[in-house]
C-alpha cells in the first residue's frame, strides 16, 4: 500500500516541482472533469421546473469557496492562508465528495458502477488539493525562488496543512459510509443512520462507527503520533466488524466499492505517524541534528568549534528516520573508524569525529 500510493504522491510531487504549470493543468482539467460529472448526477436527481436552480445553486456552493481559497493562496501561499479561510475554503469539497458522492455511489441506483461514482468523487477532492498546492509552488517561486520560503517553518505549515485535508476527506467519507450502511450492503440516503448489526447482538455497526470519531478527531488536529496509529487500529477493527455483520454474498461488492476508501484512510494515518513535519510538538533531535558525539580513543571528542550538526535531508528526513552518510573518508581508513565505533558502542548514524587528510571534520557514517 505504502509502494502504491507513495509513488502516485511522489510523482505528483516531482511533477509539481518541476513542471508545476504542467501539473496545474492537469489538476484543473482533472478537477473541472469531476465537476462536470457532478452537475450531470445533481440534474439527474433533480425534476420539474427547478432543475436549473437546483443545478446552479449546487454548482456556487461547491465551486466559489474553494476558487476564493486559490486566490488567497496564490497571493499569500499556504502557510500564510487564515486558519478562517482554510477550513471554509476546503468545505463545499468535502462535502461535495463525502456526503454526495459516496452516498450516491453506494445507494441502489448506482448501477453496478458506484464504486466508480465513488472514486471519481475522491479524486474530485484530491485533484483540487494537486491544485492548491500547484498554485502554492508558483506563488512561492515568484517571490522567493524554486524551494524558497519566507521563513523556515512554511514548509512544515504547508506540508501538514495538505496532509490534514487529505485526511479529513477520507476519514469523513468513511464515516459516513460506516454510519449508513444498511444490512443489504447499501445506503439508504443522505444522512440516515443504517441498520447493519452484528449478528444477533443488537448492536449496530453505526454506533461502533461513531465512536471512532472522537479519535480521528484528536489524530487529525492534536496531531500525536500515537493518536494517528490508534485511529488506524480502532478504524480497520471498525471496517472488519462491518465487513464480518455483511451478508456473505454483499461482502465481495462491498470491499470492492469501499476498499481503496478503507485503505486510503490507514495509509494516510500511518503516515502521519511517520512524518517529522505532522507533530505538534518540536521536533525530536534526530530532526534537528544530531549531536557531536566522542570518536575513537585518543581523540579530542567533541565536534570542532564552530561546526553545525548534519541536518537530516531527502527522503530519509521525509519519512521521520534518521539520515544515513557516508564520511568522506579515505579507504584504508574506514576499518579502523569501524572497529573505533564498536569499541566505543557508538551507533550508526551519530556525528563522530573522522581523522581525513583535511584534519577533524564532523561525518555521519554508516556502519
Amino acid at each position: 500500500m505504502d509502494l502504491i500510493f507513495g509513488s502516485i504522491e511522489r510523482a505528483f510531487d516531482l511533477l509539481r516541482r518541476r513542471v508545476p504549470w504542467i501539473a496545474l493543468l492537469i489538476a484543473a482539467l482533472g478537477w473541472l472533469a469531476a465537476t462536470a460529472a457532478f452537475i450531470w448526477v445533481t440534474r439527474l436527481d433533480s425534476n420539474g421546473t427547478t432543475s436549473q436552480d437546483v443545478q446552479w445553486s449546487s454548482v456556487a456552493f461547491v465551486d466559489l469557496p474553494p476558487l476564493v481559497l486559490l486566490v488567497i493562496v496564490g497571493i499569500r501561499g499556504i502557510a500564510g492562508v487564515p486558519p478562517v479561510a482554510w477550513p471554509l475554503g476546503f468545505a463545499p469539497v468535502v462535502v461535495a465528495s463525502a456526503l454526495i458522492g459516496v452516498v450516491y455511489a453506494g445507494s441502489r441506483q448506482g448501477g453496478g458502477y458506484g464504486w466508480v461514482v465513488s472514486l471519481w468523487s475522491f479524486l474530485y477532492a484530491q485533484m483540487f488539493v494537486v491544485i492548491v498546492a500547484s498554485v502554492d509552488e508558483l506563488a512561492r517561486r515568484r517571490r522567493h525562488g524554486p524551494g524558497g520560503y519566507r521563513h523556515p517553518d512554511d514548509e512544515r505549515r504547508a506540508r501538514r496543512r495538505l496532509l490534514q485535508v487529505k485526511m479529513l476527506i477520507a476519514a469523513v467519507s468513511l464515516v459516513t459510509v460506516l454510519v449508513g450502511l444498511g444490512a443489504d450492503g447499501y445506503l439508504d440516503r443522505l444522512g440516515a443512520v443504517g441498520d447493519l448489526q452484528l449478528g444477533r447482538s443488537g448492536t449496530r455497526v453505526a454506533s461502533i462507527a461513531i465512536l471512532i470519531v472522537p479519535l480521528l478527531v484528536l489524530a487529525l488536529f492534536v496531531r500525536h503520533r500515537w493518536t494517528a496509529r490508534v485511529a488506524a487500529l480502532a478504524t480497520a477493527l471498525t471496517v472488519g466488524l462491518a465487513l464480518f455483520a455483511l451478508p456473505t454474498r454483499q461482502r465481495a461488492d462491498t470491499a470492492l466499492q469501499y476498499g481503496w476508501l478503507v485503505c486510503t484512510v490507514l495509509y494516510l494515518l500511518l503516515k502521519a505517524a511517520n512524518r517529522t513535519y505532522w507533530p505538534a510538538w518540536p521536533p525530536s533531535a534526530y530532526a534537528r541534528g544530531a549531536p557531536a558525539y566522542p570518536g575513537p580513543r585518543g581523540s579530542t571528542g567533541g565536534a570542532p568549534p564552530g561546526s553545525p550538526a548534519v541536518p537530516p535531508v531527502g527522503r530519509a528526513a521525509d519519512r521521520g528516520r534518521r539520515p544515513r552518510r557516508r564520511c568522506d573518508l579515505d579507504p584504508g581508513l574506514r576499518p579502523r573508524l569501524r572497529r573505533g565505533l564498536l569499541r566505543w558502542r557508538l551507533l550508526p548514524g551519530m556525528t563522530v569525529q573522522c581523522r581525513n587528510r583535511g584534519g577533524w571534520s564532523p561525518a555521519q557514517v554508516t556502519v
